[in-house]
């Protein structure tokens, strides 16, 4: 049961969604293993969905069949369509979300949000084997290189996560709580966290 859930499509983890299924089939037909058919998504992911700041107006938005179409995302939006191409190829995968501190957000962004902390950061989980690794597939190589960040790359067998520091040796990515993993996502949670976690940002809502 516990594994079922993390394969089963939702309303916005579509991975019985015809274009879906097509994306992940050009991406795996021709990989063997498991660990091969995630390294092409996790690749796909990172570099040909552009990501974006923001979170999206409606539930609509989070459907991974818009969010391919469309070729961009936030954090969220990526993760849902890595989930729903991994699904897609029997691949049970979910979503770890985590709070973390973005010591290289812009201060344009830190004076909006009012701090550089980034809540209920989403990042694709995958289970090979029994054990689950994390892929954070969120910056795009052209962002990673225009900000002289450290690029997050590939591994079969341990977490992919954001770096620590920047390639000029200044902070970046801290990870300071763990929410854990989930199977899905829905709009009225991300607005809930959103609207908890920048209440200012609603005040005239």
């Amino acid at each position: 049961m516990f594994r079922k859930k993390f394969l089963n499509p939702t309303p916005v983890i579509e991975s019985d969604h015809p274009q879906i299924k097509m994306q992940a089939q050009k991406l795996t037909s021709s990989r063997k293993s498991e660990q091969e058919k995630i390294k092409s998504i996790f690749y796909f992911i990172r570099d040909e969905i552009k990501y974006i700041f923001g979170v999206p107006p409606g539930e609509s938005a989070l459907k991974a069949s818009t969010i391919l179409q469309a070729k961009k995302g936030f954090c969220i939006q990526k993760a849902i369509l890595f989930c729903s191409l991994a699904r897609s190829c029997a691949i049970p995968c979910g979503i770890h979300f985590y709070d973390i501190i973005d010591h290289a957000l812009s201060d344009y962004m830190s004076d909006i949000l009012k701090t550089k902390k980034l809540i209920r950061h989403g990042i694709p989980a995958v289970n090979f084997n029994s054990t689950w690794i994390q892929y954070d597939a969120t910056l795009d190589s052209k962002l990673v290189k225009r900000k002289k960040l450290r690029p997050v790359e590939f591994s079969p067998d341990k977490d992919c996560l954001m770096h620590s520091t920047t390639l000029d040796g200044n902070k970046h990515i801290e990870y300071i709580y763990d929410y854990g993993l989930a199977s899905d996502v829905s709009f009225p949670q991300i607005r809930d966290w959103m609207q908890r976690g920048y209440p200012h940002l609603f005040n005239n809502i």
